[in-house]
């Protein structure tokens, strides 16, 4: 199949171009900077010679980048954790949207993927996450962002579009050239603390690869609308500081810090984020999912299409040899 991706130039869309190469597809995609093609799905072995230059939010380019091809995957998104952005990235995501899974229900493609989150559907309290519960969205712009966008793919899907959605976790695994998750933050901020707060809190790790397979795999005409939860493994903290640290050859501690408290110091990040002199993932939404995440449901992905996750500890070890090897840790 000719299959159009969309955010190739990133973590996600550079190593599912790869598995869709990988299974004998053939790839184009729409980029804004061709040259940053190079600098990421170009350095994972992916041909990156057919390539519209456009962006999402612009239904001419989408639509050309569309003409012609069998399938879509759509991993593209504004991703910030500026508040004063959240209305430019909810603009951007849904126009975004409607230009490519708008365009290729219009076109006729079979079948259309889009790239979800977990944030679309969590809420604190949640048992377990999977791919039926209703849309909420989380408090932060991004959050939000995704669950508009969610209940415009879902609308598709109630009206038969061959619209396939999945919902990762937090995406880890080794870089694609430049390109890492922003899962990666997590893992960067952990080894330079040497530790992991949180007392029940977790992470929900997802491989970046197993992902990509996930996505191919449904690279399958004539199946109609279908939702994949794309979790990961729970991890809590005295585990995941134990395989940190094992990654990354030095002792890595828990800092008992209780739950509640890890919540209300990412309310005064909220605040005072903007005015200190260093980056970090630490916001009122990351603390929220940090400290409240459930575990997620990827079962299904396995029983229909065979989608087997490798160790968390592999996924660990990968994105922090990547992080080692730019010179970020």
């Amino acid at each position: 199949m000719k299959v159009l991706i969309t955010g190739g130039t990133g973590f996600v869309g550079a190593w599912t171009a790869k598995a869709a190469q990988d299974g004998g597809h053939h790839v184009r995609f729409l980029v804004r900077s061709p040259d940053r093609l190079h600098t990421s799905a170009g350095q994972i072995g992916v041909d990156v010679s057919d390539h519209v230059v456009g962006d999402i939010a612009d239904p001419d380019s989408t639509a050309t980048a569309l003409r012609g091809c069998d399938a879509v995957i759509h991993c593209a998104a504004m991703v910030s954790t500026d508040p004063a952005r959240s209305e430019e990235m909810l603009r951007t995501n849904l126009e975004g949207a409607r230009n490519v899974l708008g365009g290729a229900v219009a076109a006729k493609v079979d079948p259309i993927i889009h790239v979800s989150s977990f944030s679309a559907l969590f809420r604190p309290g949640l048992p377990m996450l999977h791919a039926n519960l209703p849309v909420v969205g989380g408090s932060d712009g991004y959050g939000k962002s995704k669950a508009v966008v969610e209940a415009y793919a879902r609308g598709l899907q109630d009206a038969g579009a061959p619209v396939n959605i999945t919902y990762p976790g937090m995406v880890l695994g080794p870089p694609a050239g430049d390109q890492f998750g922003e899962a990666a933050e997590g893992v960067q901020a952990a080894l330079t603390m040497r530790g992991v707060p949180g007392r029940s809190a977790a992470w929900t790790v997802v491989d970046v690869r197993d992902l990509a397979a996930l996505h191919v795999a449904l690279l399958q005409p004539g199946e109609g609308p279908r939702r994949y939860m794309a979790g990961g493994q729970r991890i809590a903290v005295d585990r995941l500081a134990s395989l940190l640290g094992a990654a990354a050859h030095r002792k890595l501690l828990v800092y008992p810090v209780p739950d509640a408290g890890l919540r209300a110091l990412g309310r005064v990040f909220d605040v005072i984020g903007d005015h200190l002199p260093f980056e970090t993932p630490i916001n009122s939404a990351a603390m929220q999912y940090y400290t409240q995440m459930p575990p997620a449901d990827d079962t299904p992905a396995e029983r229909d299409l065979g989608i087997t996750q490798r160790d968390a500890a592999q996924t660990l070890a990968d994105t922090v040899d990547g992080l080692q090897r730019v010179g970020r840790i």
